[in-house]
């Protein structure tokens, strides 16, 4: 694994055990299966990824603090 899907997976299992995600057409996610799709890096994974890169992109530039503090 990348360091950054490293992270990713690592910010998961911090998570409660009954949390879901919802994927849109993919349906809801279980913390487990979002490991395992991190984990195996298939199209669920990487979205899930591209996801958190976002937010971390916009929590670094400050833009995430910018659209809460309105």
């Amino acid at each position: 694994m990348t360091d950054f899907q490293q992270l990713v997976y690592a910010r998961l299992q911090s998570l409660p055990r009954d949390f879901v995600i919802s994927a849109g057409d993919f349906g809801d996610i279980t913390k487990d299966e979002a490991l395992s799709h991190v984990k195996a890096n298939d199209e669920i994974g990487q979205i899930i990824i591209a996801i958190d890169r976002e937010y971390f992109n916009a929590l670094k530039s400050g833009e995430l603090y910018a659209h809460l503090s309105h």
